[in-house]
């Protein structure tokens, strides 16, 4: 049997993880930082969101966290900076397991990404095997080319008007494992931004989501108010990272800030 290397045993465990209809736990990297990857990984999350369209941080630090993940079952999920095929082939040799794809507007633009992502014969990935660190430094080229596409997830995110008309197609794509809902930018492109009550919105939102379901595809989002957490996963939604480096250190450092202000106006009704 082949021994499989990091990379596609932690491609392989979240992949299998989607296709029995789990909801995987996650949250975004913003920040670029290994260190901070590492304490969120150690919670347990299934999946850490590298942002590398918005996001600090180019490849370089993107390779310091998957290396600094390395012995932890979390997956490293890049989103993409663009649709260049030379980022997508640098990013996956790094040792990302999973994509996420902006700005996905039609069937043609997910159908290069997925062409630049997967190794002939279904795509036309370059091949470095023996060099590269998601092919265990070279020392596993075989089985990292043998196993590399199934181990590996693609999910395009819908975010204007024009991706919505192109649903069908889109979801027609076999190897496309699902779709993401950027509400902040399908509301913008609608010219209801963050307008998530208006009733265009909604529609388009509940569309998208039910047809994505209905193809059997993974359904992902960003929770916002009236869609949560709690009832995105209710409907079956299994993306949804409710939180990031930043909103974790934010928080935490507000909360610390009125713990000691409460303390502080304690201690002075006391004296």
């Amino acid at each position: 049997m082949t021994q499989l290397t990091p990379t596609l045993a932690k491609g392989h465990l979240f992949r299998r993880k989607l296709r029995e209809g789990q909801m995987v736990s996650g949250a975004w990297s913003t920040l670029g930082s290994p260190e901070i990857a590492c304490l969120m990984a150690r919670a347990g999350l299934d999946y850490l969101l590298v942002d590398l369209e918005h996001g600090r941080g180019g490849l370089e630090g993107l390779a310091a966290q998957v290396q600094a993940l390395a012995g932890f079952d979390t997956a490293v999920m890049v989103r993409l900076p663009d649709h260049d095929a030379g980022s997508i082939k640098r990013i996956l040799d790094i040792g990302a397991n999973a994509l996420l794809v902006p700005q996905v507007d039609s069937a043609e633009q997910a159908r290069q990404v997925l062409d630049a992502a997967l190794f002939p014969t279904e795509g036309r990935r370059g091949v470095a095997v023996g060099a590269i660190a998601a092919a265990d430094w070279g020392y596993a080229p075989a089985a990292y080319f043998e196993h590399a596409n199934d181990a590996l997830t693609v999910i395009a995110q819908i975010e204007s008007p024009q991706a919505v008309a192109a649903l069908d197609d889109i979801l027609a794509l076999s190897r496309l494992d699902g779709l993401f809902v950027g509400p902040n930018d399908l509301s913008a492109s609608m010219g209801l931004f963050r307008q998530f009550d208006a009733p265009a919105f909604v529609e388009t939102f509940e569309q998208v989501m039910t047809r994505t379901l209905a193809a059997d595809k993974v359904f992902g989002a960003l929770p916002v108010p009236g869609l949560g957490l709690e009832e995105l996963a209710a409907r079956g939604a299994q993306v949804v990272p409710a939180g990031s480096d930043q909103t974790v250190l934010r928080a935490g450092a507000q909360g610390l800030v009125a713990a000691t202000r409460a303390a502080a106006a304690q201690t002075g009704e006391t004296t």
